[in-house]
């Protein structure tokens, strides 16, 4: 147990047990009524959308199975892998067995996030399911339990910074300042992230795109919150989470970028086969092409206006032709009238 406060916004010193209750002697954590809560909660949420992501409730029930094994596995390697900042040795590592005892707490998002979406991948193979819709659905369901999740660090009096001054400053009975309420900061920018991405999810232009985006988010914040924290873990001088977020936050945007400017280019491709751009080359193309129709058009009445005359002048033809025939046999009549005539005289 120990006492907490939030002087700078009035809020005066309070306990906390970490401790909910005990069943036949077994102390049940708040931190795990808090994650089972975070779990369920996002469950829930995937199932009323496995639809719109066209995946069916059964496939979501396998990945969610999965996503929590591994997840869970992923999170405790991680945890066991890098000592906290300012440690000297790595206790897993000379108490191996110690890594089993998962009860006693030591667990890191960023391995929960590997682990639960290497699972995922290899499921959604399996069943054919589209891996990018899988990630989508399974983004906005980490935010919903990173929101309330990091509320269980709160309880176990982890995950807060470096002392620091600010009106929303606070004060821990174990610590001798007071301190960044770095658990708090995390919670916000996740839930600013759900609402942002939910709302967003909605129109989305391709399937992958907002897991890319989660992890643009996320990783984004992730750093500024780590480079203040107190308890980071550790390689060497870095911290651990601190590097991964600058590594994800590149290839995130990266490939949100390489994909829109695809997706941008086949959208142009298409208009410019079906409906020709209005730029200067496609007027000047279309202002050439009015010009020839123009000049065609121009020429067929031109051709139908000589044959009208060819007509007119054979029909003149003709005329004068059927008056010459008509002349020449009243020039006969009339020879043949005299010739008989001379011929009574004789």
């Amino acid at each position: 147990m120990f006492n907490v406060s939030f002087p700078g916004l009035g809020i005066k010193e309070f306990s906390i047990n970490p401790t909910a209750f005990t069943v036949f002697g077994h102390p049940i954590a708040w931190y795990g009524i808090i994650i089972a809560s975070a779990l369920l909660l996002a469950m829930v949420y995937g199932m009323v959308r496995a639809k719109e992501f066209n995946i069916s409730v059964d496939d979501l029930s396998d990945l969610i199975i999965f996503g929590i094994i591994f997840g869970v596995i992923g999170a405790r390697i991680y945890y066991v892998l890098f000592p906290y900042e300012g440690a000297t040795t790595n206790e897993f590592f000379e108490k191996p067995i110690t890594i089993l005892y998962i009860w006693n707490g030591g667990l890191a998002i960023y391995g929960g996030i590997i682990g639960a979406f290497l699972s995922s991948f290899v499921v959604a193979k399996i069943k054919k399911i589209s891996i990018g819709a899988v990630f989508d659905i399974a983004s906005l369901g980490f935010l919903i339990g990173q929101t309330i999740g990091r509320w269980g660090n709160f309880v176990n009096g982890e995950a807060y910074g470096y002392k620091t001054n600010l009106p929303w400053r606070m004060v821990l009975s174990f610590e001798s300042d007071p301190v960044h309420p770095c658990f708090l900061y995390e919670s916000l920018w996740c839930l600013i992230g759900f609402i942002i991405l939910h709302i967003y999810s909605k129109r989305r232009k391709f399937n992958g795109e907002i897991f890319l985006m989660y992890i643009t988010w996320y990783s984004f914040g992730r750093f500024f919150i780590e480079g203040i924290r107190a308890d980071s873990l550790m390689q060497g001088n870095l911290k651990m989470s601190q590097l991964l977020s600058a590594i994800l936050f590149i290839a995130a945007v990266s490939l949100l970028i390489y994909k829109r400017v695809t997706i941008k280019k086949v959208i142009l491709e298409q208009t410019t086969e079906y409906n020709p751009l209005f730029d200067e080359t496609s007027k000047a193309v279309e202002e050439e092409t009015a010009r020839e129709v123009e000049k065609y058009l121009g020429n067929q009445e031109d051709e139908e206006d000589e044959g009208s005359e060819s007509e007119e002048e054979s029909a003149d033809s003709a005329d004068a032709s059927a008056d010459d025939v008509e002349g020449q046999k009243e020039e006969d009549s009339d020879n043949t009238e005299n010739s008989d005539k001379s011929e009574d005289k004789e």
